[in-house]
């Protein structure tokens, strides 16, 4: 499923990721370009307080997109190539495996013959439900002339 967020949710997402940060070793942190780093600093939520407990559940105390920032970081800066190689193989693996449960759930190759089955029946529907109505004008020159019996 995927999940729409808005910029009040990436907001407080970098608030969380900066504060998460301080607990990261300052080697690793260093490897995250600058302009990256004042991009969240510039975009966070400065009214949500949040505080880091590293004696608690890392998955307790964050949200599901400050984990998918923390990805983003770890791929990007903190993988050696031959990770990075692996965590692509295993993505694309991954979606190709979505793909193919996709395509179970929702077969393509049905898709135009059922609907020129239910047009065919449409049609004979359509066909049978035709009705002869005459127009206004037609209706009113009618009365007319039954009302002087020229009909």
């Amino acid at each position: 499923m995927i999940n729409v967020y808005t910029e009040e949710d990436y907001a407080k997402s970098y608030m969380e990721l900066l504060e998460i940060l301080k607990y990261i070793p300052y080697e690793d942190v260093k490897k995250i370009p600058k302009e990256k780093l004042s991009y969240y600093e510039k975009n966070k939520d400065i009214t949500y307080i949040y505080s880091y407990n590293p004696q608690l559940s890392f998955e307790e105390q964050t949200s599901k997109l400050t984990k998918i920032l923390i990805a983003n970081l770890y791929i990007d800066y903190w993988t050696t190539a031959e990770e990075q190689i692996q965590l692509k193989a295993q993505d694309k693996k991954e979606l190709n495996d979505l793909e193919i449960e996709k395509k179970k759930k929702y077969p393509t190759e049905d898709l135009f013959s059922k609907k020129k089955k239910s047009s065919k029946i449409d049609t004979m529907v359509t066909s049978m439900t035709v009705v002869n109505q005459k127009g206004t004008f037609s209706r009113i020159l009618y009365k007319i002339k039954k009302l002087f019996k020229l009909t």
